[in-house]
């Protein structure tokens, strides 16, 4: 049998929701996971570091100021597009020279984001997938923010047949649990990740 996990009393509001209602933590999450994505494509369009970290301060500082209208309403809306436009419209700015100092929200957690970040990370942090789905890395990052709500058992059923891709009998021969409990840790972890991070498109 599964202990008991800790997530009942997070579970059912966004993280957007909770950033559009100024939640300090949910803004934290949001930054620590798409921060590097963001400086990614800075670097990609020609910016050197510190520019990218740079424009990476007035991304987020727009996200601040304009995530109330942000809304998925079509097939195809997700917060990842519109981060990119954003994205986009600030490296022209900054071509341009009219970006300022931010001093906003969104800067200084930007900048403990990517400087948590390696260089060999910085250099592997993608853009998007052919298929149009954000990287691992960035699954990888959201999954290290809902890690610490679980049972250690439940996350290594969860990580053993999610990511690693093993066989849930070996995992339920290796953990002491059955199959049917492998199997509901998998299931109890995905619905975490869903119910987090579903508004933002990264399902």
């Amino acid at each position: 049998m599964i202990p008991d996990d800790k997530t009942e009393s997070t579970i059912g509001t966004s993280l957007l929701m909770r950033v559009r209602h100024l939640d300090p933590d949910a803004w934290q999450r949001l930054v620590h996971i798409y921060g590097p994505l963001v400086y990614k494509w800075c670097i990609k369009a020609g910016l050197r570091s510190e520019d990218a970290a740079d424009v990476g301060q007035e991304v987020f500082r727009a996200v601040a100021d304009g995530i109330s209208k942000f809304r998925r309403d079509r097939d195809g809306d997700t917060f990842v597009g519109w981060l990119r436009t954003i994205t986009r419209f600030k490296i022209a700015d900054y071509r341009r020279g009219q970006s300022s100092d931010p001093q906003a929200i969104g800067g200084t957690d930007f900048q403990i984001a990517i400087s948590q970040l390696s260089e060999s990370t910085k250099e592997a942090v993608p853009e998007e997938n052919d298929d149009g789905r954000i990287d691992s890395i960035v699954y990888r990052r959201a999954l290290d923010i809902i890690k610490t709500e679980f049972e250690q058992r439940t996350w290594q059923a969860f990580w053993a047949t999610a990511v690693d891709g093993r066989p849930t009998a070996d995992i339920a021969d290796e953990l002491g649990m059955t199959t049917m409990a492998v199997r509901k840790a998998k299931s109890r972890v995905l619905r975490r990740l869903r119910d987090e991070f579903d508004e933002t498109g990264l399902d």
